[in-house]
Order: structure tokens, then C-alpha cells, then sequence
């Protein structure tokens, strides 16, 4: 027979004040049952059994616990905690779903992310399942992911909640963040919430860097390959007091070697020199808390032929490829705490940069110009108690282009206010519920009206499933998302009805399990999401000679299902098995006036990926083993049958990804192998014996570029 325990929760300061403390949790540990603080500090639980543990928990205060004998009434005292808190270290599983979150979101810690030699974020996914990493072209080492079968340009990229690769930056950005900055990456799979803006269509990626209060005193990693890069990265942390701290995070890599395997003529690789910068502070308080930074890059980059020289070569004659890249970016982030109402809190979002390119294809040249400002004002509180929350605010995005290519020059100004407002449903333990609205003004497309939906359903013990279903809409940027075309001899053939909206419905469902084989846990997760696009920008290579660029005629639409189990058979063993289908296809123009539909091209159907990781005691070695297996993808129609692609599809093919980590006390060293058995595509450049004639094109790729590659490097700290 149910009875009920009772009570009522308070703060308590060092003064003796006491006052209500709505939002906070109480959790019966018998039962297994928990509920919500209300807003008269009153709370109620019925039970089974007695006796037992009442444990009471608000964010920024003590927690504390009641040992239970029988039905009763209780008061609790919760005192804030300490504004210095005493040094926690948290060993994260890797890769792991957030069992938390309301959407299907992956967390990759940096155990995760030291699986790899993880220089940038291209190269940060290489064990995850749900993102593919490949170069555009053969020339300019650009890279963009894929994440539910269309490119980065349709997931919100962040760092810290700051909007981040887009613009003229979608062009090189993946490589401009580099890995050791990161502390962890958030990917979520289908619609974020709308308070992020608008622009996530499959997905979003938030990045958390190294901060200022929690980085290592000093962290040095040293890096080096058979391909001849290199890289030097170097971080300091400082604290001033318990209220005020600083960092400095820096980067350098170089491409030095001239690397042509396939004996080509052209260079597999790039020559390269980046440097990168960044300062940031942050200053907390008990009802305050500010940080901010800012970062500078200058970057510098030289393909093409082998015996391509900058200085002295003729760029009519022989076929060279440069870019110079300066960017500076600023941001701050302010937020007003409560300490007695956690649930209540106001945020504001600053960010600024300016961007600048000059490149050059042969005797083709392009510069490029952007500033960019971007503010986000967030409030949210909660309704009766933390059942019911709300948050409410405005954005507004601020984009200024200046570019020019061959004698056309492009110019626009973007104005983009916005409103945004998100309402969540909590049933403990049971079900989540959200459903958020915005609506924004842009100056030249219009008004758009954005909504989108998750919802968190615990079907049972050690079942989820969770749901999501909104819209998403971008400015295409022509240009700086497609700068990988300009390697080529085609001709540009632009529609006279292209819209440069693009839109989309995104909708997807996900079941994850936890159980034990044996006394070992394991975890399967699948999922199954769908993108409609209503307006598509269409990049057509289908035609010999010409890239055609128009508005999508037809349907155009995206379908990924995966299904991924993790198990760990032995102690300090994890196993990650995966697989992914892809169904990708648009209606394109035919050259008589008639739709034809095809999938999308360069797009592998099928994706198996096999992580081992194993680790001895302390973590002192650790052995991580990531097999990938691409499946056949289609070849664009304009060049099939003509003797340059016989196949119509390429074919499938393994990459073998291994690392070994020995740690010391306050270092570590690691070595490891990209491309074990050295696959590569035999013809990544078409006509590169004649880069000025008709055929020529660097765009046709489909596997790797550049084969084995072996890399060693060391890590140092003083924590």
C-alpha cells in the first residue's frame, strides 16, 4: 500500500536567511522515484517500502539526504556551495549517447577524440559512426563532412554556442579548428532547438574549447607524419583569483613535402602554413559570469603541378593553385545567475569577424571579403515549477559580402532579426516534451517562419525513444561553398530563376537500449531520419563540360538509417560496430527540357565502421584499432562511357585507421597509421596531363588522395 512522504525545501545562507527553493529534485532511492521542488518549496512522494534513502539535489548548492523509516514530514536545508570548488576528475566513456539529452545527440570526449591523431576537426570523426569526412576536389585539400547524406553546408556548426563555419569560412573552416583546442564536440542528429537560429537542416555540432578556469597551467603537443607535416600547438591557463582567469592557445602547422604518388604530375597534397591564436578570458561571480576572447589566423596554401612555383612559374602554362586567408573573430557571452533560482537565468551571445581570401586557379582569380556580427539575448524561467519551462529571446545576424571572381563582381548585405521562443514539458522519469517557434526577417528573402518539435519518451527501463520534427533554412553562399568546382575546366552555366534559399523539413526517430551480455554492459542505438527539401540549390554535374547551377525542379529528398552497438566484452575493452544506409536523390533537368531522377553522386549507399579500443591498468598503454568500409557510389553522368570513367559507379573500398599511446606521469607519446594497406583512387585529376585543355577536372573525387601515412607526436602537460 502507497504512502507518502512529505516535506518542504529551503535555502539557508551563512545569515541564517531561509527561503523557498522551488526546482529542486527529491529522488526516493527504494522506490526509485522521484519529483519536483513546487514553487511553495513543497514536495510529495508516494511509496512502497521503507526504510530508505530521500536524497534532495538543486544546481548550485549541496546536496544532501534523509535516511527514511516511515511516512513523515521533512524539512531540508540546502546551503549553496562553495564559490571554490575543490579540483573533480571525471573519466568520460567515449563516444557515448547522452542518455539526458531530448535529442539523439552523441557526445565525443576526448578520450574520443585522442583515439586519433585528431589535428583539426576534419580529422576529428574518423571512429565516429554518423559523420563521413571527405576532400572536394584533388587540388586544394578543402574538406567537408557529410552527416545524414548531404554536406556540412546543412548542419549548424559551433563553437560554444557561437555560430562558426559558414560564409566564406564553409570553405576551409574544418581544418582552421584545431583538435587539441577541443574539449568535447555535441553532434545531434535532425533539428536543434530554435533558440541555436535557424540554419540546422540535419543536424547541429557544438564545440566546447579548453577554458580558462579548468585548462592545464601549461599543455604542449608535437606532431609530425611521413607526408611531411607537421604541427606545434601550445595552450596556458592562468588564475588571477577564484573569480578571474586567462588562457592562450596557439597553433602552427606546415605541409612542407611536394607529395605525387600516383605520379600525376600534381601535387597530392597541398603546401601549407597555418597559424592560429586565440586569448580568452572569463570572469564568474555568484550572480555573474562572463567570458570572452578573441582569435586570429593567418593561413597560406600552394597546389597543383609539381614544378609549380609561385614567384616565377606561368600560370598560363603551368598549373598552379594558391590562397591566402586572414581571418579575425571576437566574441562574448554574459549571463545573470540566480543562485536561489536555478531554473531563472538571462544570457546574452556576442560575436564578431572579418574574413578575407585571395585565391587563384591557374589564370582564374577570386577574392573574397566578409564581416559578420551576430547577437542572441536568451531568458528562461519555468512556469508553477521545473516541470514547466520556457525560454523566450531575439537574435539578430549581420553579413556583409564583397567577392569577385574572373571580370563579375558580387556584392550583398545581410539583415536578419529574429524572435524565438521554446516551451518544455517534464513528466520525471517518463517523458519530455518541446515544442519551439521562431520567426525571423530576412532583408532580402522575407519572413520565415521556423518550428520544430522533440520529444523523450522512457518506454521502460533502459529503453528510449526519442522523436523530432522542424524546419530549417539557409542563404546559399554560391561562391565559398562550391570553391572546389574552380579545379576544373568547366564553365559555370547559372539558371535565371535560381533562388538562394534553401529549405527543408527534417524529421527522425531513435531507439537506444542498455543491457548486459554476461555481467558486461552493452548498448544498441538505431535511428532513421528523412530531410524534404520544399527549395534546393542545385550544383549539376551531370553535363560534360559545365556545372550547371539552378533551383530544384523536383523532389529532392534524403534518407539515413543507421544502427550502432557498443560493447565492452573485457575490462578496459570497448567495441563499436556500425552501420549506415543512404538513400540520396534529387530531380535534375535533363538536356531535353525533361526531369530525370538521380542520387546524389559521390555518395557511398552503404557505411560499416568497427572500433576497437583497449586500455591496460592506469591507462598507461592504449591500443586503438577503426576499420571503415565504403560501399559503391555513382560517378556523374558526364563522364561515363567516355573512356576517362568506364565504370558507372565507384567501386567500394577499406581504410584501416590504428594508434598505440604509451603515458608517463606528465607526458605521452603515440604512433599510428592512416590508410594501412595504402588504397587510393587511381585517377583523382581527369586530364592532368593537359590541365588547360577541355577535360581537365580535379572534382571527380570519390576515395582517398594521398595513401599511407605514418605519424608520431607527443603530448605534455603540467596540470
Amino acid at each position: 500500500m502507497a504512502q507518502e512522504i512529505t516535506g518542504r525545501v529551503m535555502s539557508l545562507d551563512d545569515a541564517g536567511n531561509m527561503e523557498d527553493l522551488p526546482g529542486a529534485t527529491v529522488y526516493y532511492q527504494p522506490d526509485k522515484k522521484g519529483g519536483i521542488v513546487g514553487t511553495n518549496g513543497m514536495f510529495s512522494i508516494k511509496v512502497q517500502q521503507f526504510p530508505g534513502w530521500l536524497y534532495i539535489r538543486s544546481v548550485g548548492f549541496k546536496a544532501d539526504s534523509v535516511w527514511v523509516t516511515k511516512p513523515q514530514f521533512f524539512h531540508v536545508h540546502l546551503r549553496a556551495q562553495d564559490s571554490e570548488l575543490s579540483e573533480v576528475k571525471v573519466v568520460a566513456s567515449p563516444g557515448g549517447q547522452d542518455v539526458q539529452s531530448i535529442q539523439s545527440r552523441e557526445v565525443l570526449t576526448m578520450k574520443t577524440l585522442a583515439k586519433a591523431a585528431c589535428c583539426n576537426l576534419s580529422e576529428s570523426f574518423e571512429t565516429n559512426a554518423s559523420v563521413s569526412v571527405n576532400f572536394s576536389d584533388a587540388v586544394t585539400g578543402a574538406k567537408q563532412i557529410s552527416l545524414l547524406g548531404l554536406s556540412g553546408t546543412y548542419v549548424q556548426t559551433q563553437v560554444e554556442n557561437v555560430p562558426s563555419i559558414r560564409g566564406l569560412k564553409s570553405t576551409y573552416g574544418l581544418n582552421y579548428i584545431p583538435g587539441t583546442w577541443i574539449r568535447s564536440i555535441d553532434l545531434s542528429k535532425g533539428q536543434s532547438s530554435v533558440v541555436n537560429g535557424y540554419e540546422s537542416m540535419t543536424g547541429a555540432i557544438n564545440m566546447e574549447l579548453a577554458k580558462p578556469d579548468t585548462s592545464e597551467v601549461y599543455f604542449l603537443n608535437a606532431y609530425g607524419n611521413s607526408q611531411g607535416r607537421f604541427e606545434v600547438n601550445q595552450q596556458a591557463a592562468h588564475k588571477f583569483n577564484g573569480k578571474l582567469s586567462t588562457a592562450l592557445l596557439t597553433h602552427y602547422s606546415q605541409q612542407a613535402a611536394r607529395i605525387d604518388g600516383n605520379g600525376d604530375g600534381f601535387m597530392d597534397l597541398p603546401l601549407f602554413n597555418l597559424i592560429n591564436v586565440m586569448n580568452r578570458w572569463k570572469y564568474a561571480t555568484e550572480h555573474w559570469m562572463v567570458q570572452a576572447g578573441a582569435s586570429y589566423l593567418r593561413e597560406t596554401r600552394l597546389a597543383g603541378q609539381n614544378g609549380f612555383d609561385e614567384q616565377q612559374s606561368n600560370r598560363y602554362q603551368v598549373y598552379g593553385f594558391g590562397s591566402n586567408t586572414g581571418r579575425f573573430e571576437a566574441f562574448a557571452k554574459i549571463a545573470r545567475l540566480f543562485p536561489t533560482k536555478p531554473w531563472k537565468g538571462v544570457g546574452l551571445i556576442l560575436s564578431t569577424s572579418q574574413h578575407q581570401n585571395d585565391a587563384y586557379f591557374a589564370f582564374k582569380q577570386y577574392a573574397g571579403r566578409e564581416q559578420s556580427m551576430f547577437g542572441n539575448l536568451i531568458y528562461q524561467s519555468m512556469i508553477s515549477n521545473t516541470n514547466h519551462t520556457w525560454k523566450a529571446g531575439a537574435s539578430f545576424l549581420y553579413d556583409a559580402y564583397q567577392e569577385r571572381y574572373l571580370d563579375s563582381s558580387f556584392a550583398r548585405t545581410e539583415l536578419v532579426p529574429g524572435f524565438f521562443g521554446e516551451y518544455t514539458l517534464i513528466i520525471p522519469n517518463k517523458f519530455t516534451f518541446v515544442i519551439g517557434n521562431r520567426i525571423d526577417f530576412h532583408n532580402q528573402l522575407g519572413t520565415k517562419w521556423v518550428p520544430r518539435m522533440h520529444a523523450k519518451w522512457d518506454i521502460a527501463a533502459n529503453w528510449i525513444m526519442r522523436a523530432s520534427l522542424g524546419k530549417g533554412w539557409r542563404r546559399v553562399n554560391p561562391l565559398a561553398e562550391n570553391m572546389g568546382f574552380l579545379a576544373n575546366s568547366r564553365y559555370l552555366q547559372v539558371g535565371a530563376d535560381l533562388n538562394p534559399l534553401e529549405e527543408a523539413w527534417n524529421y527522425g526517430v531513435s531507439l537506444s537500449h542498455d543491457f548486459t551480455i554476461g555481467n558486461r554492459k552493452a548498448n544498441l542505438v538505431f535511428d532513421y531520419f528523412q530531410t524534404d527539401f520544399t527549395h534546393q540549390w542545385m550544383v549539376d554535374m551531370e553535363t560534360a563540360h559545365a556545372i550547371r547551377m539552378y533551383s530544384s525542379p523536383g523532389v529532392s529528398y534524403a534518407k539515413s538509417a543507421q544502427i550502432e552497438f557498443n560493447y565492452s566484452p573485457l575490462p578496459r575493452l570497448e567495441w563499436k560496430t556500425a552501420y549506415r544506409f543512404q538513400d540520396v536523390a534529387s530531380d535534375y533537368w535533363g538536356q531535353n527540357g525533361s526531369l530525370r531522377r538521380l542520387t546524389k553522386p559521390f555518395l557511398n549507399r552503404d557505411r560499416v565502421l568497427v572500433n576497437l579500443a583497449y586500455a591496460t591498468k592506469y591507462d598507461i598503454w592504449k591500443f586503438d584499432l577503426t576499420w571503415q568500409w565504403s560501399g559503391a557510389r555513382r560517378i556523374p553522368n558526364a563522364y561515363v562511357h567516355t573512356g576517362d570513367a568506364p565504370e558507372v559507379s565507384a567501386p567500394a573500398f577499406s581504410m584501416v585507421y590504428g594508434q598505440v599511446t604509451r603515458q608517463f606521469k606528465h607526458w605521452e607519446m603515440y604512433l599510428g597509421v592512416e590508410n594501412l594497406f595504402n588504397f587510393t583512387q587511381p585517377n583523382p585529376i581527369m586530364g592532368a596531363a593537359d590541365p588547360f585543355a577541355r577535360g581537365f577536372d580535379a572534382t571527380m573525387v570519390w576515395g582517398p588522395v594521398a595513401g599511407r601515412m605514418v605519424y608520431t607526436g607527443l603530448r605534455y602537460k603540467i596540470n
